[in-house]
């Protein structure tokens, strides 16, 4: 599997040298920018760009924000490959799940519902857990 990070400014670049910190390189996770000034055309001109170096497929693009230009520009060549999933909310508990996920037995469909049933464990309330441990502790 192929990954590209996608976003406004430069959170792809920062994003990819935060996962390679943590879970070390991987050889096929790339990150593009979008830069003030840049269009739609721009953006696909990155992707496919990345995406002709690579003889393997399919390839997952994660962007930022839904319906930001990086996601519009992904979504567009996933119109016309159906080997490209794109999916929005960069996040780093997002990408590390995303890059564990053994996809020798899923396809891409099945990626996204698989990560429906980890989102739970990508946001936390410290508030909120304390709460439920205070009610544990008083039975």
């Amino acid at each position: 599997m192929n990954f590209i990070l996608a976003g406004h400014g430069n959170i792809a670049i920062e994003m990819k040298k935060t996962i390679e910190m943590i879970a070390g390189e991987y050889t096929n996770l790339h990150a593009i920018t979008f830069q003030l000034g840049e269009g739609i055309e721009t953006l696909k001109d990155k992707y496919l760009k990345i995406i002709s170096q690579s003889t393997e497929q399919p390839f997952i693009i994660i962007t930022d924000i839904f319906s930001g230009s990086p996601y519009n520009a992904a979504a567009m060549l996933a119109m016309q490959n159906g080997n490209i999933e794109v999916i929005s909310g960069l996040s780093l508990p997002l990408c590390l799940a995303l890059l564990h996920i053994d996809y020798s037995s899923i396809s891409l469909e099945e990626t996204f519902e698989q990560l429906n049933d980890m989102k739970a464990d990508f946001i936390k309330s410290f508030s909120q857990l304390s709460k439920n441990i205070a009610k544990h502790e008083e039975f």
